[in-house]
Protein backbone atom coordinates (compact mmCIF):
# COMPACT_ATOMS: atom_id res chain seq x y z
CA UNK A 1 0.00 0.00 0.00
CA UNK A 2 1.39 3.57 -0.22
CA UNK A 3 -0.11 7.14 -0.09
CA UNK A 4 0.42 9.83 -2.57
CA UNK A 5 2.11 13.15 -1.50
CA UNK A 6 -0.13 15.80 -3.26
CA UNK A 7 1.26 19.61 -2.28
CA UNK A 8 0.37 23.51 -3.96
CA UNK A 9 0.81 26.93 -3.32
CA UNK A 10 -1.83 28.72 -3.67
CA UNK A 11 -1.77 32.08 -5.31
CA UNK A 12 -3.93 35.52 -5.68
CA UNK A 13 -4.11 37.17 -9.44
CA UNK A 14 -0.93 39.54 -8.20
CA UNK A 15 1.02 36.19 -7.02
CA UNK A 16 0.86 36.77 -3.28
CA UNK A 17 0.12 33.46 -1.01
CA UNK A 18 -3.70 32.99 -0.35
CA UNK A 19 -3.38 32.05 3.67
CA UNK A 20 -6.66 30.32 5.03
CA UNK A 21 -8.18 29.46 2.13
CA UNK A 22 -10.32 27.08 2.02
CA UNK A 23 -9.82 24.10 -0.66
CA UNK A 24 -11.89 20.83 -1.15
CA UNK A 25 -10.75 17.63 -2.96
CA UNK A 26 -13.25 15.65 -5.15
CA UNK A 27 -13.25 13.05 -7.71
CA UNK A 28 -13.00 14.74 -11.46
CA UNK A 29 -16.07 16.97 -12.79
CA UNK A 30 -18.03 15.94 -9.62
CA UNK A 31 -18.98 17.17 -6.58
CA UNK A 32 -18.23 14.15 -4.71
CA UNK A 33 -15.67 14.62 -1.84
CA UNK A 34 -12.48 12.05 -2.82
CA UNK A 35 -10.78 10.06 0.21
CA UNK A 36 -7.73 11.54 2.01
CA UNK A 37 -5.31 11.39 4.44
CA UNK A 38 -3.56 14.21 6.54
CA UNK A 39 -0.20 12.01 7.09
CA UNK A 40 1.50 9.95 4.57
CA UNK A 41 1.44 6.91 6.98
CA UNK A 42 -0.78 7.44 10.50
CA UNK A 43 -4.03 8.60 10.74
CA UNK A 44 -7.35 7.58 9.31
CA UNK A 45 -8.89 8.21 5.69
CA UNK A 46 -10.87 11.61 6.17
CA UNK A 47 -12.41 14.29 3.85
CA UNK A 48 -11.07 17.79 3.26
CA UNK A 49 -14.99 19.18 4.27
CA UNK A 50 -14.69 17.38 7.73
CA UNK A 51 -11.36 18.93 8.19
CA UNK A 52 -12.13 21.59 6.83
CA UNK A 53 -9.39 21.95 4.86
CA UNK A 54 -7.07 25.27 4.37
CA UNK A 55 -3.71 26.91 3.13
CA UNK A 56 -1.40 27.90 5.64
CA UNK A 57 0.15 31.62 5.67
CA UNK A 58 2.53 31.05 2.79
CA UNK A 59 -0.67 29.34 0.65
CA UNK A 60 0.78 26.08 0.95
CA UNK A 61 -2.09 23.26 1.04
CA UNK A 62 -0.97 19.17 1.39
CA UNK A 63 -2.21 16.05 1.81
CA UNK A 64 -2.04 12.47 0.75
CA UNK A 65 -4.04 9.92 -1.70
CA UNK A 66 -4.27 6.22 -0.73
CA UNK A 67 -3.80 4.53 -3.81
CA UNK A 68 -5.27 1.13 -4.69
CA UNK A 69 -3.49 -1.07 -2.27
CA UNK A 70 -4.39 1.15 0.52
CA UNK A 71 -7.13 -0.65 2.93
CA UNK A 72 -9.22 1.78 3.62
CA UNK A 73 -9.63 4.71 0.90
CA UNK A 74 -8.04 3.78 -1.79
CA UNK A 75 -8.01 4.56 -5.62
CA UNK A 76 -7.12 2.95 -8.80
CA UNK A 77 -4.26 4.37 -10.85
CA UNK A 78 -6.88 6.05 -13.63
CA UNK A 79 -8.69 7.80 -11.11
CA UNK A 80 -8.37 11.60 -11.70
CA UNK A 81 -9.57 14.28 -8.87
CA UNK A 82 -10.88 17.86 -8.80
CA UNK A 83 -9.14 20.37 -6.67
CA UNK A 84 -11.11 23.43 -5.64
CA UNK A 85 -10.01 26.65 -3.45
CA UNK A 86 -11.97 29.70 -2.41
CA UNK A 87 -9.66 33.22 -3.61
CA UNK A 88 -11.24 35.57 -1.33
CA UNK A 89 -8.67 37.97 -2.10
CA UNK A 90 -10.09 38.07 -6.37
CA UNK A 91 -13.26 36.37 -5.10
CA UNK A 92 -13.70 33.49 -7.03
CA UNK A 93 -13.75 30.42 -7.06
CA UNK A 94 -10.24 28.55 -8.45
CA UNK A 95 -10.04 24.43 -9.48
CA UNK A 96 -7.76 21.95 -11.05
CA UNK A 97 -9.88 19.54 -12.50
CA UNK A 98 -9.01 15.68 -14.31
CA UNK A 99 -5.74 15.69 -12.94
CA UNK A 100 -3.87 12.87 -12.01
CA UNK A 101 -2.39 11.92 -8.61
CA UNK A 102 -1.16 8.64 -9.94
CA UNK A 103 1.02 7.88 -12.93
CA UNK A 104 -1.50 6.99 -16.39
CA UNK A 105 1.22 4.61 -17.68
CA UNK A 106 -0.08 1.15 -17.10
CA UNK A 107 1.82 -2.43 -16.73
CA UNK A 108 2.58 -4.37 -19.83
CA UNK A 109 1.51 -7.81 -19.59
CA UNK A 110 4.38 -10.23 -21.11
CA UNK A 111 2.07 -13.00 -21.57
CA UNK A 112 -0.09 -11.39 -24.33
CA UNK A 113 1.56 -11.01 -27.87
CA UNK A 114 -1.53 -9.90 -29.84
CA UNK A 115 -1.22 -6.44 -30.39
CA UNK A 116 -4.13 -3.93 -31.28
CA UNK A 117 -7.10 -5.82 -29.11
CA UNK A 118 -8.99 -3.07 -27.10
CA UNK A 119 -8.63 -4.85 -23.98
CA UNK A 120 -4.71 -4.60 -24.22
CA UNK A 121 -4.85 -0.72 -23.65
CA UNK A 122 -1.30 -0.69 -25.55
CA UNK A 123 -1.47 3.28 -25.63
CA UNK A 124 -1.44 3.66 -22.42
CA UNK A 125 1.65 1.62 -21.85
CA UNK A 126 5.34 2.32 -22.14
CA UNK A 127 5.46 -0.50 -24.64
CA UNK A 128 2.64 -2.95 -26.54
CA UNK A 129 2.05 -6.01 -24.49
CA UNK A 130 3.69 -7.94 -27.48
CA UNK A 131 6.73 -5.85 -27.81
CA UNK A 132 6.94 -6.75 -23.73
CA UNK A 133 6.40 -10.84 -24.91
CA UNK A 134 8.77 -10.42 -27.57
CA UNK A 135 11.49 -8.84 -25.36
CA UNK A 136 10.70 -11.53 -22.31
CA UNK A 137 11.04 -14.23 -24.94
CA UNK A 138 14.19 -13.05 -27.08
CA UNK A 139 16.81 -10.87 -25.05
CA UNK A 140 18.03 -13.81 -23.13
CA UNK A 141 18.02 -16.21 -25.69
CA UNK A 142 21.84 -17.50 -26.49
CA UNK A 143 22.67 -15.85 -29.92
CA UNK A 144 22.93 -18.89 -32.26
CA UNK A 145 26.72 -20.07 -32.18
CA UNK A 146 27.51 -19.62 -35.46
CA UNK A 147 27.32 -15.98 -35.00
CA UNK A 148 30.87 -14.21 -35.44
CA UNK A 149 29.80 -12.01 -32.31
CA UNK A 150 30.10 -14.34 -29.96
CA UNK A 151 27.04 -12.67 -27.59
CA UNK A 152 25.65 -13.77 -24.80
CA UNK A 153 22.46 -13.92 -23.39
CA UNK A 154 21.17 -11.08 -20.90
CA UNK A 155 20.49 -12.09 -17.42
CA UNK A 156 17.85 -9.99 -16.52
CA UNK A 157 18.20 -10.16 -12.82
CA UNK A 158 21.75 -9.54 -12.69
CA UNK A 159 23.43 -5.95 -12.45
CA UNK A 160 26.45 -6.51 -13.73
CA UNK A 161 27.82 -4.35 -16.83
CA UNK A 162 29.54 -7.21 -19.18
CA UNK A 163 30.29 -6.12 -23.13
CA UNK A 164 29.83 -9.43 -24.84
CA UNK A 165 26.02 -8.68 -24.88
CA UNK A 166 23.37 -7.10 -27.08
CA UNK A 167 22.77 -4.74 -23.89
CA UNK A 168 23.91 -4.60 -20.34
CA UNK A 169 22.43 -6.83 -17.96
CA UNK A 170 21.94 -4.02 -15.87
CA UNK A 171 20.11 -2.20 -18.33
CA UNK A 172 18.08 -5.37 -19.40
CA UNK A 173 17.58 -5.39 -15.56
CA UNK A 174 16.00 -1.44 -15.31
CA UNK A 175 14.37 -1.66 -18.75
CA UNK A 176 12.33 -4.81 -17.90
CA UNK A 177 10.95 -4.02 -14.32
CA UNK A 178 10.04 -0.27 -15.80
CA UNK A 179 7.47 -1.63 -18.37
CA UNK A 180 6.28 -4.42 -16.39
CA UNK A 181 5.17 -1.82 -13.11
CA UNK A 182 4.96 0.98 -14.70
CA UNK A 183 1.35 1.85 -12.66
CA UNK A 184 3.15 1.59 -9.34
CA UNK A 185 5.69 4.02 -10.20
CA UNK A 186 4.05 7.40 -9.16
CA UNK A 187 4.61 10.97 -10.88
CA UNK A 188 4.65 13.33 -8.64
CA UNK A 189 2.48 16.54 -10.16
CA UNK A 190 2.68 18.04 -7.02
CA UNK A 191 2.34 22.27 -7.85
CA UNK A 192 1.65 21.93 -11.40
CA UNK A 193 -0.84 24.11 -13.11
CA UNK A 194 -3.62 22.94 -14.82
CA UNK A 195 -6.68 24.34 -16.96
CA UNK A 196 -9.27 22.57 -19.31
CA UNK A 197 -11.55 24.38 -21.66
CA UNK A 198 -14.43 22.69 -23.81
CA UNK A 199 -15.55 24.31 -27.30
CA UNK A 200 -18.82 22.79 -28.94
CA UNK A 201 -17.34 25.12 -31.84
CA UNK A 202 -14.70 27.33 -33.09
CA UNK A 203 -14.06 30.44 -34.88
CA UNK A 204 -12.73 30.80 -38.53
CA UNK A 205 -10.59 32.21 -40.11
CA UNK A 206 -8.17 32.22 -43.17
CA UNK A 207 -9.42 28.74 -44.17
CA UNK A 208 -8.81 27.92 -40.51
CA UNK A 209 -10.62 27.56 -37.36
CA UNK A 210 -9.07 28.85 -34.18
CA UNK A 211 -9.77 29.58 -30.40
CA UNK A 212 -8.37 31.90 -28.00
CA UNK A 213 -7.85 30.45 -24.29
CA UNK A 214 -6.97 32.58 -21.06
CA UNK A 215 -5.06 30.74 -18.74
CA UNK A 216 -3.24 33.62 -16.47
CA UNK A 217 -0.27 31.00 -16.62
CA UNK A 218 1.97 34.64 -17.19
CA UNK A 219 4.19 32.01 -19.59
CA UNK A 220 4.67 32.10 -23.15
CA UNK A 221 5.48 28.41 -23.24
CA UNK A 222 2.32 26.44 -21.90
CA UNK A 223 2.09 22.93 -23.01
CA UNK A 224 -1.00 22.20 -24.86
CA UNK A 225 -3.30 18.71 -25.63
CA UNK A 226 -6.02 18.74 -27.75
CA UNK A 227 -8.67 16.14 -27.75
CA UNK A 228 -11.86 15.68 -30.06
CA UNK A 229 -15.37 15.08 -28.30
CA UNK A 230 -14.45 11.08 -28.39
CA UNK A 231 -11.44 11.49 -26.46
CA UNK A 232 -9.09 10.87 -29.16
CA UNK A 233 -6.04 13.23 -28.49
CA UNK A 234 -5.67 15.10 -32.23
CA UNK A 235 -2.55 17.74 -33.25
CA UNK A 236 -3.27 21.02 -33.30
CA UNK A 237 -2.06 22.69 -37.32
CA UNK A 238 -0.83 25.90 -35.04
CA UNK A 239 -0.01 27.08 -31.22
CA UNK A 240 1.02 30.71 -30.66
CA UNK A 241 1.09 32.81 -27.50
CA UNK A 242 -1.25 35.71 -28.10
CA UNK A 243 0.64 36.88 -24.60
CA UNK A 244 2.08 35.31 -21.64
CA UNK A 245 -1.55 34.70 -20.29
CA UNK A 246 -3.32 33.51 -23.37
CA UNK A 247 -2.58 31.12 -25.80
CA UNK A 248 -4.80 30.22 -29.30
CA UNK A 249 -4.61 27.28 -31.21
CA UNK A 250 -5.02 26.25 -35.01
CA UNK A 251 -6.93 23.34 -36.59
CA UNK A 252 -7.72 22.12 -39.93
CA UNK A 253 -11.85 21.18 -39.26
CA UNK A 254 -14.15 22.76 -37.17
CA UNK A 255 -15.27 20.64 -34.64
CA UNK A 256 -16.25 20.46 -31.24
CA UNK A 257 -12.61 20.06 -28.39
CA UNK A 258 -11.70 19.59 -25.19
CA UNK A 259 -8.31 21.63 -24.60
CA UNK A 260 -5.58 20.98 -21.27
CA UNK A 261 -3.03 23.39 -21.29
CA UNK A 262 -0.53 22.96 -18.44
CA UNK A 263 1.49 25.95 -16.80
Amino acid sequence: MARIDYWQYLLDREGRPLQDAKVRVYLSGTSIEADIYLDHTFGSVTKSKAEDLKTDKNGFIQFWIGDQFEPEGGYEVDQQFRIVWWNDVDSIVEEINYLYVFTPVRSIDTTDNIRGQASNKDLDKVISNKQGYKWDAHVDSIVPSASPHDLSPVELFDLDHHKNKVISNKLGYQMYQMAERASYTPIDISAARLTTFSFASLDTSGGLYYKDMTHNYNNYYPIVRVMKSNDYHIEAKRVESLSPDTTRIWLAENIAIKVAIFG
